[in-house]
């Protein structure tokens, strides 16, 4: 293949060029300020080019007299037509792998290399160089059973993409303050799930004695309805077979509990901002007192009107 240097006022942009390039002439000028014009312009016999008119501009930009080119004197004019779009079409088919990239760009920012050469902004140094959260294994929409056992542990904080979720006690600051991670707070939306007195139902916990449902239950469930279920079991208690903690405590003991979670809440909650807690009837007495008690406005009651019970 043949290359020239020629003046660059002797060949010409072609007019109907359908591709776009004014936004990458930057950045293609600065590649040729640092490594050389080391691609040659594609032309036809005529000086109007087939391909470069990005580096034809970024030579311009750059006030360059001459740029080398290569004159395609064996294509047909369908040919040329056609290059000129195949040429910027098949550049956008390859990708980039991106266990690899991080890698090497990270070696670059090791050498004090200026990465802003190679035509990637800002946001996307960024993120190349600390991915953080990487995708999953799986398929996010599928969600797993459940094990007997929990795997997270009491201090485990996850972070779920934009999200937060801590495996703690809203009653401590410490780790509110852990989980929030200084992030300022315009809404809470609250379901303490305790003294609620729900009890395990399963034929598990029946069979165990964990529940008080083993004679008779107003709704003909478990052992009135299936008594043969009420058997002993050898079959590892489940989370679900057993009681909730803190789900039969006094009045007393609740409020200790509530004066630390909603007090929680007003030390961290924006002023003005709104707050939701849901609770069972049982509860409703025990939060207006504990709500004017940590100065949070206690508005009204929004009545759900529930055919089941939990």
């Amino acid at each position: 293949m043949r290359v020239e240097l020629r003046p660059i006022k002797d060949i010409r942009p072609y007019e109907n060029n359908p591709r776009v390039n004014d936004d990458a002439v930057d950045a293609v000028a600065a590649s040729i300020r640092e490594f050389g014009f080391r691609q040659p312009i594609v032309v036809d016999v005529e000086g109007v080019i087939i391909c470069g008119h990005t580096r034809y501009k970024a030579a311009l930009k750059l006030g360059l007299d001459k740029v080398p080119v290569h004159v395609a004197k064996d294509l047909t004019p369908e040919q040329i037509k056609a290059y000129r779009i195949a040429d910027n079409k098949t550049a956008e088919l390859s990708d980039w792998n991106y266990d690899l990239l991080p890698i090497e760009l990270g070696e670059l920012k090791g050498m004090n290399y200026d990465l802003g050469l190679l035509g990637f902004d800002q946001d996307e140094l960024a993120k190349l160089l600390d991915p953080g959260i990487k995708d999953g294994l799986c398929d996010p929409d599928e969600v797993p059973a459940p094990p007997d056992e929990a795997t997270t542990r009491p201090g485990d904080l996850w972070v779920l993409g934009d999200h937060r979720l801590l495996c703690g006690d809203a009653g401590k600051p410490e780790d509110v303050d852990r989980l929030l991670e200084g992030a300022p707070v315009h809404l809470v939306n609250t379901d303490p799930p305790y003294n609620v007195k729900v009890e395990p139902r399963s034929n598990n916990a029946i069979a165990a004695g964990l529940s008080s449902f083993e004679v008779t239950h107003h709704q003909k469930m478990d052992v009135v309805r299936h008594p043969e279920k009420a058997k002993p079991t050898d079959r590892k208690l489940r989370a679900k077979d057993r009681p909730l903690a803190n789900d039969f405590v006094s009045d007393e003991a609740f409020d200790q509990m509530l004066h630390a979670w909603f007090g929680n809440i007003a030390r961290v909650l924006l002023p003005g901002r709104g707050f939701y807690i849901w609770g069972g009837y049982v509860n409703c007495a025990n939060y207006p007192p504990v709500l004017k008690a940590v100065k949070l406005y206690f508005s009204q009651a929004i009545i759900w009107v529930k055919e089941y019970p939990v």
